[in-house]
């Protein structure tokens, strides 16, 4: 068995910024305030949540979908600059075994910031129980040299909330 191509590295002074948007409507919440530890202690990487007020989920920056997660609650995103970035819709909804998501995207697939990822029912979401919070995560901290969420309060699925900025 051959391993696959690992993907080519970044030249050297490649740094770039890219504007990353809000993935739903709702209103943002610094990620130290998400309701698990894993992504308040910012074990995955860093990032912000949205309380979601609309089922709409968007892609919060342009790549390519890396993952979707068996459990429909979680979109993984590549961008051009090798950043990757994670969409996860709710709190333990892994345990919802996608019922609740319909999927917009494939593995593969080339997004544009603000193109649907992913609808939510999230009445079904709060049946279990579940909190909603819709997390991004940039999930390779080393290759990221700042990250500035701006926005605060009510957010629009697909308005700036900040940047992001590559080494």
């Amino acid at each position: 068995m051959t391993a696959a191509p690992a993907a080519a590295p970044k030249p050297a002074g490649t740094a770039s910024t890219a504007t990353v948007l809000a993935p739903v409507d709702g209103t943002i919440e610094p990620i130290d305030q998400v309701p698990d530890e894993t992504f308040a202690e910012k074990l995955l990487g860093d990032g912000f949540a949205v309380i979601p007020k609309s089922g709409t989920i968007v892609a919060p920056v342009s790549g390519k979908v890396s993952t979707v997660a068996q459990a429909k609650h979680a979109v993984g995103i590549t961008t051009d600059a090798g950043l990757e970035v994670l969409v996860h819709i709710g709190i333990d909804t892994v345990q919802l075994n996608g019922d609740p998501f319909t999927v917009k995207v494939a593995e593969g697939q080339q997004l544009t910031a603000g193109d649907p990822i992913v609808e939510v029912d999230w009445n079904a979401v709060r049946a279990a129980g579940k909190p909603t919070d819709v997390i991004v995560v940039f999930t390779n901290p080393a290759l990221v040299d700042a990250l500035s969420i701006t926005a605060a309060g009510a957010v629009t699925n697909g308005s700036p909330v900040g940047t992001v900025t590559t080494k």
